[in-house]
């Protein structure tokens, strides 16, 4: 049995969680400005409050973890069993685990079945089981959720592993409405389920809508409107070469149930590459304006910060910034580029891997020619495919932790999925997970 496909264009970051590489984003300030003033709220559905008896979770057991660690594994390929592990910037292994993919799940664009806290990685096990597992190597069902048939869950856990917001898509990579999502937030103990966005009743207006991660306590969601969905290939529902398929990332206050604005300007740029704590990257479209920065970053709370006006690579409106090759670091200080390949009448070239600080420093990385990206591990370690084919996102080869400063890489040594269709490395986050 060969697993399904979406005929992605390109769709080797479509899976970073947290990947994203994303899609036109809303409206939202000028790139030019240091900062952005936040618009009123845009209400959302009155919330409606329901019993549930969810399965208690262990307490946590692990504290906090010091030293960041990446979450990798090998693409699932939409059936099988998935591999994951949780890898130290010394290139070790220090946990892994092999969980079974939930059914109607696509490897490739759709939204991340993985969530990170401050201490645990959670992971979907099949089709209702949320298991976690510890730097420590303990493991085990955290809590479970009702999947009605072919609908995805997406969840986010809060980085005090206290609460769990889910969101259940129905008809995700459908081709025509309807369309909806239903996102709750429940604590990870037990306990009433509070309905923080409801698109059931109003499927061919309302964006499909799930949480990638948690800033404090408010959520970082992404959400695509339907109205997206007929500019793309039939059968591939509303993903093409985003990162989770989100056609914007905005951010959720759960407490009075209202979105901000859309982090990227829909005229300046697209969002490209996986969230981290200090933000997402916005990289030029070809509809930018003439002194629009050709990558910037925006922080959760808006602050908009540019790092250069010159293209570190190819822009088209079917590959804007490398098709969403370039990532901003946790700390927010630099925007590295991975290395691509592109063909042109005269052939096929490799376009070098660039890193970029505030204002258009450039950052001369020390392999330039093989820097497949696919994270950040923290301010100088990076985590990158080795090997294999650039243009397919490092599919056969291996996988590694990268300084970005003295360019020594160490290979990493982890288990490929069982799945014979798993052919590439993917990276699903860090642990601390707060944004």
């Amino acid at each position: 049995m060969q697993p399904r496909s979406h005929n992605h264009r390109r769709d080797w970051f479509a899976t970073l969680p947290l990947a994203l590489l994303l899609a036109a984003c809303g409206v939202g300030a000028s790139p030019s400005s240091p900062a952005r003033s936040s618009p009123t709220p845009t209400p959302v559905s009155t919330p409606s409050v329901s019993a549930t008896t969810p399965t208690p979770s262990p307490t946590p057991s692990t504290p906090v973890v010091a030293n960041p660690l990446a979450v990798v594994g090998s693409e699932n390929a939409g059936i099988g069993p998935y591999t994951l592990g949780l890898v130290n910037a010394q290139g070790i292994v220090v946990a892994a685990v092999t969980a079974n993919t939930p059914s109607d799940y696509y490897s490739s664009g759709d939204p991340a079945i993985t969530s990170t806290s401050d201490s645990r990685l959670y992971y979907e096990d099949g089709n209702t089981n949320i298991d976690y597992l510890t730097p420590t190597g303990q493991h085990g069902v955290a809590f479970t959720v009702s999947r009605p048939s072919g609908a995805l869950v997406v969840f986010a856990v809060s980085p005090d592993d206290s609460r769990v917001a889910v969101a259940v898509l129905t008809n995700f990579n459908g081709d025509a409405p309807p369309y909806t999502s239903h996102m709750y937030l429940m604590p990870m103990g037990g306990g009433i389920q509070q309905t923080l966005f409801d698109g059931t009743g109003t499927s061919s207006t309302a964006p499909l809508t799930w949480p990638v991660g948690w800033d404090g306590d408010n959520l970082v969601v992404a959400q695509t409107l339907p109205a997206y969905f007929g500019g793309y290939i039939p059968g591939t529902g509303p993903c093409s070469s985003v990162s989770d398929c989100a056609s914007q990332l905005r951010v959720f206050n759960p407490a009075n149930k209202t979105l901000g604005p859309p982090l990227c300007a829909a005229d300046t740029g697209t969002m490209t590459g996986a969230p981290t704590a200090a933000g997402i990257a916005c990289g030029a479209g070809p509809e930018a304006g003439a002194n629009t920065p050709a990558l910037a970053s925006v922080s959760w709370s808006g602050v908009v910060t540019s790092f250069g006006s010159n293209s570190p690579g190819p822009s088209s409106e079917d590959a804007p910034v490398w098709d969403g090759s370039c990532m901003l670091s946790p700390h927010g200080a630099v925007i590295a580029c991975a290395s691509d390949q592109v063909e042109d009448a005269t052939g096929q070239h490799t376009i070098p891997a660039q890193a970029f600080r505030a204002g258009g420093v450039v950052q001369k990385l020390p392999n330039p020619l093989d820097f497949q990206l696919i994270g950040w591990l923290d301010g100088n370690d990076v985590v990158v495919n080795t090997g294999g084919s650039i243009i397919m996102g490092g599919a056969f080869g291996g996988l590694a932790v990268e300084n970005i400063v003295t360019g020594k890489r160490i290979p990493v040594s982890l288990a490929k999925s069982p799945n014979p269709y798993s052919v590439r490395w993917q990276f699903f986050g860090v642990i601390p997970g707060a944004l």
